[in-house]
């Protein structure tokens, strides 16, 4: 079993999209747990361990996905179906993950590397089975990496099929680092479950794709897959409400399915407290709002500020626009959560909203309600659509969704552009290269100061010299270009005609190390 290392980090709580200074504490060191089968595979030279092993089954079996090697063109490169077992009141759950996962590099593969981003600051996943092949296979877990040594070589274009049984205890929101990463974790009222499950990691110049963790900004990148996905509930009453993506159906009260496809990652959160609203956008999607009885406050003059209203209301407007501006948005529906933790998180068709925003709207448009909230769903175009390695390249996604803020009041609220300008950015007199790395800051004011405001500064110029229509049209383009891929800043950059790069060389120059193609 995994030992819980709860590690004393002195910190604020913040996430994605931060405003706060603060140092950053030095990262805790792994602790790696390798297993190996007690029969081995034949194929492995390895000396026998016999590791004690308790299998939990869940209520339904997920069945295996069987696809012959030479008939994997055109199909999903991965698909996960899961049937989780989650007890509400005891925070707590056991889930059979498949992993369906065809080879689309043009390397053999003896190992699978596995994200496992709920492993990586507490170390509370517990693998209790894990099979290839349909057989037990030797693997080692260390921090939020879980490598995954197959029976037999994968080729290129072949499949293989994965099957973990897990136990997760979800941390409390508030304690140590569970409240930098609330998006998992829990409070008396909510349960959120997001880089709960297992992902599998890109493939790059021939190696596994890994960023060595960090309190700043996001590292993990993850690749496009199919979710399949069914819970179990038990430890909670009938008024349980479960926020989630993709098509959902509550076949009884304590049993709920969620099918997504073309997704980063898989999110949930589950309270019996949520007041659920929803409004259709201007585009056909389906937004739903799910907040708590504190996002309607009373204000000085005793009125009542909703603003639960008001963030359903900019969600919505700001999904049309976005989709009219950068391309369709892929999926029927999307969430949006109030969360018991700092400022907001995407994920791929759900977005946290802090709880904070909500108690402090002060019944205008001139809020971080509004700016977090238009800020996550331009993320569905710029993360979940546009895939980028977030630790190398955070730009490609913080900065575009930065300026899609400023985007949206210029249409919707044209008087308060100026206001944008100066408290969102230059209050905080940004520097820094746009294009630094996570790796690169000593706090996350620093981070947020570099890429995401002097990002926005940085695309404001280029529109300036491009003129508004080319540069909405470069961003369609690059939007439509990156759909379900993970992209670098050379696909950007290609797209730009000679002439447009001579009119931004000396932009790019300024704002980036490395500005890209010259004109």
């Amino acid at each position: 079993m995994i030992t819980i290392r709860i590690f004393s980090l002195i910190l604020l709580a913040l996430s994605a999209c931060n405003f706060t200074s603060t140092e950053i504490a030095p990262q805790p060191t792994a602790t790696t747990i390798r297993v190996v089968p007690s029969t081995l595979v034949p194929t492995l030279a390895r000396q026998a361990q016999v590791v004690p092993s308790v299998v939990v089954q869940a209520t339904d079996t997920p069945q295996p996905i069987s696809t012959d090697c030479q008939l994997s063109a055109g199909l999903p490169a991965l698909q996960h179906t899961v049937v989780a077992n989650i007890n509400y009141a005891q925070h707590g759950l056991i889930a059979n993950q498949h992993i369906h996962y065809i080879n689309r590099s043009n390397d053999s593969l003896d190992t699978v590397l596995l994200n496992a981003e709920a492993n990586q600051w507490l170390e509370a996943l517990q693998v209790e089975k894990l099979e290839a092949g349909g057989e037990p296979v030797v693997y080692e877990l260390t921090g939020r990496w879980l490598t995954v040594e197959l029976p037999s070589r994968l080729e290129p274009g072949c499949s293989v099929e994965m099957d973990i049984t897990f136990r997760l205890d979800v941390p409390q929101i508030g304690l140590g680092i569970s409240g930098y990463k609330g998006y998992l974790g829990y409070t008396a009222r909510q349960l959120n479950l997001s880089n709960w499950l297992l992902t599998v990691a890109p493939r790059l110049d021939g190696e596994w794709l890994k960023r060595e963790a960090s309190l700043i900004g996001e590292q993990t990148v993850f690749e496009v897959a199919d979710w399949d996905v069914t819970l179990n509930i038990s430890g909670a009453t009938d008024a349980l409400e479960i926020a989630g993506p993709g098509e959902v159906t509550h076949s009884s009260p304590s049993q709920w399915q969620f099918v997504l496809q073309n997704s980063r990652d898989f999110s949930l959160s589950l309270s019996e407290e949520f007041i659920v609203d929803s409004v259709q956008a201007a585009n056909g999607v389906e937004i739903e709002l799910f907040t708590f009885a504190d996002a309607q406050v009373v204000g000085q003059d005793g009125a009542v500020l909703d603003g639960a209203s008001h963030a359903l209301d900019v969600a919505s407007k700001s999904m049309a626009m976005y989709a009219d501006l950068f391309g369709p948005y892929p999926h029927t529906r999307m969430a949006v959560v109030e969360g018991d933790f700092p400022d907001g998180m995407e994920f791929s068709g759900i977005v946290f909203v802090s709880q904070d925003w909500f108690k402090r709207w002060p019944g205008s448009p001139a809020s971080y309600l509004t700016i977090i909230t238009v800020h996550e769903v331009a993320h569905q175009w710029w993360y979940a659509g546009v895939g980028n390695d977030q630790a190398m390249a955070p730009w490609l996604d913080e900065s575009l969704a930065t300026y899609s803020e400023y985007i949206f009041y210029e249409d919707y609220y044209p008087e308060l552009k100026e206001w944008w300008w100066s408290f969102r950015v230059d209050a905080y007199s940004p520097e820094g290269f746009v294009d630094s790395s996570v790796y690169e800051f000593a706090s996350i004011r620093e981070y947020i100061n570099a890429v995401y405001l002097r990002g926005a500064h940085m695309l404001h110029d280029i529109r300036g010299e491009l003129g508004t229509d080319a540069f909405f049209e470069l961003l369609n383009a690059y939007a439509t270009a990156g759909q379900g891929r993970i992209v670098s800043a050379d696909l950007l950059f290609s797209l730009m005609t000679t002439e447009q790069l001579q009119l931004t060389q000396a932009t790019r120059q300024r704002y980036l190390r490395q500005p890209g193609l010259a004109g």
